[in-house]
């Protein structure tokens, strides 16, 4: 196990190109800390290599294409909301970091797999049919073979916007309009629960 660890350490510096320090902590999930320039891994019990991979290949995402500027990340944070960014901002890293090293990509595939079929993503306590655009935009794009997902054509615009987007700017513009279009929805929700208590 300890030569597991050392050996995705080195995974890590390799493919993020910087003497990156890296970290296994008690943590839910994997992290990459911007400013200290530190990956942090979580210590699971059940941790397959191609699961390993994927939280490497995505956290070495960040370090590789998320802004190292934190006033930046935290200006576009205001602007929308920081769950919005970094949804948005996921999805860009990941098809940046499958294109930079496309042997990650079946690892991405399995690591994903792995994870659906551990229900971490809760798709077993809550329908489809209920989740809200972040939600569904997250979904649809680190597991869309085990999702069957519909976007009005609204939302299609914004999956289209995502799937181009090249640079942090497309992030920030697409999290804006996104973080809109949700809050719109929410109050529309609200006021139709709102007439059902009524009648």
């Amino acid at each position: 196990y300890i030569m597991k660890i050392e050996s995705k350490e080195k995974l890590a510096k390799l493919l993020a190109v910087e003497d990156l320090d890296v970290q296994h902590q008690q943590v839910k999930t994997a992290y990459f800390d911007i400013k200290n320039r530190c990956l942090i891994l979580p210590i699971w019990k059940d941790m397959p290599n191609h699961l390993y991979d994927l939280l490497v290949g995505h956290e070495v995402g960040h370090a590789l294409f998320t802004p190292q500027n934190l006033e930046r990340m935290q200006k576009a944070y205001k602007k929308s909301s920081k769950a919005c960014v970094n949804i948005i901002e996921d999805a860009r890293i990941e098809k940046l970091v499958k294109n930079r090293y496309p042997g990650l990509r079946k690892q991405f595939f399995s690591g994903y797999k792995h994870l659906v079929e551990k229900d971490f993503f809760g798709l077993s306590k809550r329908p489809i049919s209920e989740l809200n655009i972040l939600d569904k935009i997250n979904l649809y794009f680190k597991i869309p073979n085990s999702v069957d997902i519909s976007f009005n054509d609204i939302e299609e615009g914004f999956v289209q916007r995502i799937e181009d987007a090249r640079s942090f700017k497309d992030v920030e513009a697409i999290s804006e309009d996104v973080y809109a279009y949700a809050k719109e929805q929410k109050e529309e929700m609200e006021e139709v629960e709102g007439n059902d208590e009524e009648v």
